[in-house]
């Protein structure tokens, strides 16, 4: 076994693949901490001393991890693929190689079909707000969307150089915990406008006692508003040392987008304040998933209230098609997105908890839009999933563990609204409360 003390690694392929190059920039640097070369000459290739990957048809070197391509990166364009999936050990594995190589699967094809999403480029038959489904993905129907198959992927590729080189990095990418909030309604009561009286007609009409009491309640200033839960989500993060990311909805009013009005000076006034133990990140309205004017056009309402340029972002209803919503963040200015997730299943969307680049497969180009997975949304669990609370507890705390063990980024999606005891939140305050402050 061959001991090298600097870790690099050689990448050899036949010739230039921004595909490869892509998902080789992935994989070794960011997630193996390694520091990459592809090179497409042999006799560079085996007069290199650090870790070395074939990637070709052909064995080069006996001290070498042999992959075999399967073609998906030399390809240009975005086409139908035979998807044959199959076990690779325990783990679900595509675009499989035979035997004669150091992986059963080219791990490379394999990682950039799930991280670019090409499947969602395709045709498919979307749910009813235009989402790409989380039960017609791969990682769905084969049982991994639970946990990040790509780093599972990866690992593979590491116990494979393990076998042939000695000295090996340990620990992973590096756990840390980023709790991230969508504000859609900041009020349960109070600055409804309209709306606020036509739900009181509609509680007198169905004679909820209850809730026109607690609406008189608020509306007198009696009792606090039960979605204005700022203030113990403040104490939350300042006893822990978690800061959190918030993203504010100030779209134009519809039926979607309820937030109250961008120009509402209590709501400015909330933003302002919140913002000083937070970072703040527009929450843009659901129509804006194709339309860079509207992404900006909420930017900049978030930009002029925090006196700060805005570069982070998240898709009201995550409302994602590619390549639209992309570009439109893009031209708006956004360099951060985290709309990454699936809403009717938590887990891993893009088969990762690390963030990575958006590879534009129409123009088969790398973008500066950075893509930020999360794990797991309240709404998922109680509504989509129908979760109890004491069942929600379990899978968070599961998906939690598991980052903590693997040494990866675990990122959440939380409402404001989940930490009152309207519409049956009620004990869910408990769960989350209990994941934060276990870090």
């Amino acid at each position: 076994m061959l001991k090298i003390e600097i870790m690099k690694a050689i990448l050899y392929c036949e010739k230039p693949v921004p595909r490869l190059a892509y998902t080789a920039d992935y994989v070794f640097t960011q997630l193996l901490g390694l520091e990459v070369r592809i090179v497409y000459d042999q006799s560079e290739y085996q007069s290199f001393a650090g870790i070395k990957c074939n990637y070709s048809r052909a064995s080069i070197s006996a001290q070498e991890v042999h992959i075999k391509p399967q073609g998906l990166l030399s390809e240009q364009g975005i086409y139908e693929q035979e998807i044959a999936s199959f076990l690779a050990g325990d783990l679900p594995a595509i675009f499989a190689s035979g035997p004669g190589y150091d992986l059963p699967f080219d791990v490379f094809s394999a990682v950039f079909f799930i991280l670019s999403r090409y499947e969602e480029y395709l045709p498919f038959e979307p749910d009813q707000h235009g989402r790409y489904p989380a039960q017609i993905s791969w990682a769905h129907r084969n049982n991994c969307l639970s946990y990040p198959v790509v780093w599972e992927w990866t690992k593979l590729l590491k116990q494979a150089f393990q076998q042939k080189y000695s000295h090996w990095p340990s620990e992973g990418p590096g756990y840390a915990f980023l709790p991230t909030y969508d504000i859609d309604l900041p009020w349960a009561y109070l600055h409804r406008g309209l709306r606020g009286w036509g739900r009181l007609g509609l509680d007198v009409l169905k004679a909820d006692w209850p809730q026109v009491r607690a609406r008189w309640q608020v509306w007198r200033q009696r009792q606090e508003d039960p979605f204005f839960t700022f203030s113990q989500l403040q104490e939350l993060h300042k006893t822990t040392g978690v800061r959190p990311r918030i993203f504010w909805l100030l779209a134009d009013p519809s039926r979607e987008d309820i937030n109250p009005s961008w120009k509402l000076s209590a709501y400015q006034q909330l933003i302002r304040e919140v913002s000083e133990w937070s970072d703040a990140g527009i929450h843009p309205s659901y129509y804006s998933w194709m339309s860079a004017s509207t992404v900006d056009r909420d930017k900049k309402r978030l930009e002029m209230i925090t006196d700060s340029v805005i570069t982070h972002s998240r898709q009201h209803f995550l409302r994602l098609r590619l390549s639209d919503t992309y570009r439109a963040l893009l031209a708006a200015g956004i360099r951060h997105d985290y709309t990454m997730g699936f809403a009717s299943e938590p887990g891993y969307r893009a088969g990762t908890s690390v963030p990575f680049r958006w590879y534009d497969l129409e123009r088969e180009e790398v973008t500066d839009l950075w893509v930020h997975p999360f794990a797991v949304m309240d709404v998922t669990l109680k509504q989509y999933r129908g979760y109890s609370v004491q069942e929600a507890a379990v899978v968070l705390q599961d998906l939690k563990d598991y980052c903590q063990k693997e040494g990866l980024p675990f990122c959440t999606l939380w409402h404001n609204s989940s930490f009152s005891n309207l519409h049956g939140w009620a004990g869910w305050w408990n769960v989350y409360e209990g994941v934060v402050r276990d870090i």
